[in-house]
């Protein structure tokens, strides 16, 4: 997992050269995933200057992470096919072992060039370990592709953010951040799903939960813990009919994002 490469990787404070830019270059912004045999990591890159990291261990899913924050750009000539450096800055973590808040050390030299494609499919980190102007490290990604229910789905309101990726292998993430910090309801779970696509009904089935008060693995103890799933333009509504009496007794809406 190269958020182990990470740890030698450092710092994302940039002083040389750089102009910081005011605007933010449409073929960057998305979700982008990078998927391997053991791990995969969703990089939500924003166009309001936010990002989100989503890191997830299959084989110790207890190195699982979250992690939330801003972006800034600076402009740099120190490559020529390499124009662009994004400095990370991390507001949440909920395991600061893992990801891009590994890079935050004192001892940290590192550069950190981003690179996407005319065509906004691909994009690339490349990582300047050594601030001595070579590319130690390349973290390549590709843009999620949004269809059906699978996609990043969210609904930010007050000072949370709670969010649902699924993916086309079966796959999903369930997270939900107080951005003031409150433990008690803030949460990261992930597992399998499955869709019905007769009945529109999808279950989950988490294989990694930090907080089990929160998101869909509280349902277990319910006897027909299935969602109802609708979708409407962008809109993905999960209607739960707790008790399995014909009323549905909880309904919320999800946006697509990006």
């Amino acid at each position: 997992m190269y958020s182990k490469i990470f740890w030698a990787v450092g710092l994302l404070v940039v002083s040389f050269k750089l102009m910081a830019l005011s605007y933010v270059p449409q073929n960057i912004v998305g979700n982008w995933l990078n998927q391997q045999t053991d791990y995969i990591e969703l990089l939500q890159i924003n166009e309001d200057g936010s990002y989100l990291q989503l890191g997830l261990d299959l084989l110790q899913p207890e190195n699982s992470f979250a992690e939330w924050g801003t972006y800034t750009l600076s402009e740099s000539s120190n490559f020529a096919d390499l124009p662009l450096i994004i400095s990370f800055n991390p507001t949440f973590s909920n395991n600061p072992a893992e990801g891009l808040i590994t890079l935050l050390t004192d001892r940290s030299k590192s550069h950190v060039y981003i690179n996407a494609s005319a065509s906004a499919e691909r994009l690339q980190l490349n990582m300047d370990s050594q601030s001595d102007s070579s590319i130690d490290v390349i973290i390549e990604y590709h843009q999620l592709q949004a269809q059906s229910i699978e996609g990043y789905w969210y609904n930010q309101e007050f000072d949370d953010l709670f969010a649902v990726l699924m993916l086309n292998n079966g796959l999903y993430v369930q997270l939900q951040i107080n951005l003031d910090h409150d433990d008690e309801n803030t949460g990261m779970e992930w597992g399998q799903y499955q869709h019905q696509m007769d009945s529109g009904e999808v279950y989950f089935q988490a294989e990694y939960d930090d907080n089990q008060q929160i998101g869909f693995n509280r349902l277990n103890d319910i006897a027909a813990a299935a969602f109802n799933i609708k979708l409407h333009d962008n809109q993905l509504i999960f209607l739960l009919d707790s008790n399995d009496d014909g009323v549905i007794d909880s309904c919320s809406t999800l946006l697509r994002k990006n």
